[in-house]
């Protein structure tokens, strides 16, 4: 899986292939090879539409000298100042919703008249690029990134296609969505990645319909007047494994709980998805599904999903259990705060006078410290299930080594392989 790093890049070069644009790069094309935060990555289409101004470009990741394109990058370009195309897509689908035409006025030939013409719109441009990278490479794992405008159509068009999309800074566009896609976003929030600052005016735009928002407070400080300093790409921060930097601060325990969430979200969708092309009749493989064995991957995505899942669980109870230590502290602060402006009143009378504002120890600390210990409940509940669902598939598998020597042979050759 790229890591948040290298969408974070590849949603910056992505602008760079706008031949209006001032950072345009002539050796992005076709056939060439990029280095995003640490991993190269081999450009396999790139399109720059002059007609409506969209830009996309789709990478494999290039292993052991080899392109991989069993996962391939989507990223989408956002607004170019300079191009009217740009602002034109921002008003016209943004904000007013039209995801099939964008119009625009043309000069009659050897006359002063001047007429509204309908343009395809980004939107279409982009569904039609996604559609014929998906069906060049029909067995790729498709990730859509972006940032701004560039994430507002990344997102749109990872949801209609049930694909994993994370992206910057970008507007929703969960109102031209589908029904289909309104679903499954709904029903798959885990899916979903559009990371924001919480200064951001412009990224911040269109609600959180998708439910894809993680809102990052930067802590930019309050003396920048720049808009687009807090709109900018520059600002987000990574660790040394490519993830995201959410600082652990009071203002940031929402979207870590968030993220957190959102991982066991999706490996669980992960595994059910799994499940789903390994389910046979009997505990074994139906012939129809064969074919996905002969990846030889199927023992090693449990594998993979299942540490994935136990980091995202650690981190979600991690959140939970700041968060109940959090509430209580400040109830114990409070009260100390209390204690020294009001020196002539006894504990009790603090807590009487507390009481009568409304502050109370069940409101500070029990009532969202048994918020918490359910969320935990919960989040252990979803590991056991996920558990005995890994353990279901892995003896499916088994079974099919058993009666299938043929097949196993080749699973055992590829695990070989790969390990």
């Amino acid at each position: 899986m790229a890591s948040e790093r290298s969408l974070r890049i590849l949603s910056g070069q992505v602008y760079t292939i706008d031949s209006k644009s001032g950072d345009y790069n002539a050796q992005l094309k076709k056939g060439e090879v990029v280095n995003l935060g640490g991993t190269e990555y081999y450009i396999l289409q790139i399109k720059d539409n002059t007609n409506n101004g969209m830009q996309a470009m789709a990478v494999a990741p290039v292993i052991d000298e080899k392109v991989d394109t069993s996962e391939i990058v989507i990223a989408y370009a956002g607004t170019n100042a300079k191009d009217m195309n740009d602002i034109k897509t921002d008003i016209q689908t943004v904000v007013g919703k039209n995801k099939e035409y964008m119009t625009e006025r043309q000069r009659i030939p050897y006359t002063t008249t001047f007429i509204t013409v309908p343009v395809k719109s980004q939107i279409t441009s982009a569904e039609t690029f996604a559609k014929n990278i998906h069906r060049k490479y029909p067995n790729a794992e498709i990730i859509t990134t972006g940032h701004s405008l560039g994430e507002y159509i990344a997102l749109y068009i990872a949801a209609e296609n049930k694909w994993k999309n994370i992206g910057f800074n970008g507007p929703d566009p969960y109102e031209i969505l589908s029904t289909e896609a309104q679903k499954w976003v709904t029903e798959n929030p885990g899916m979903y990645y559009n990371y924001r600052n919480k200064e951001d005016k412009i990224g911040n735009y269109g609600g959180n319909g998708t439910g894809a928002e993680i809102l990052v407070d930067m802590n930019m400080g309050r003396h920048i007047k720049d808009t687009l300093a807090f709109h900018g790409l520059n600002s987000w921060k990574f660790d040394q494994d490519g993830e995201l930097l959410i600082e652990a601060t009071k203002e940031n325990k929402e979207a870590r709980q968030k993220r957190a969430e959102k991982i066991i979200d999706v490996k669980m969708s992960e595994l059910t998805i799994l499940s789903k092309k390994l389910k046979a009749s009997g505990g074994g493989l139906s012939r129809s599904e064969v074919i996905f064995l002969d990846n030889t991957k199927a023992f090693l995505a449990v594998d993979y999903i299942s540490k994935s899942m136990k980091i995202g669980l650690e981190a979600v109870i991690e959140v939970y259990e700041e968060a109940i230590t959090e509430a209580e502290e400040t109830w114990d602060k409070g009260i100390e705060l209390a204690k020294a402006i009001a020196t002539e009143l006894s504990y009790s009378e603090i807590i009487d006078a507390l009481q009568t504002r409304g502050v109370t120890k069940h409101a500070v600390v029990w009532e969202p410290t048994a918020y918490y210990r359910q969320k935990i409940s919960e989040a252990l509940e979803i590991g056991e299930k996920f558990d005995r669902l890994a353990l279901q598939i892995k003896q499916g598998i088994q079974k099919l080594e058993e009666t299938d020597k043929e097949l196993a042979d080749q699973i055992e050759e590829g695990v070989q392989i790969i390990g």
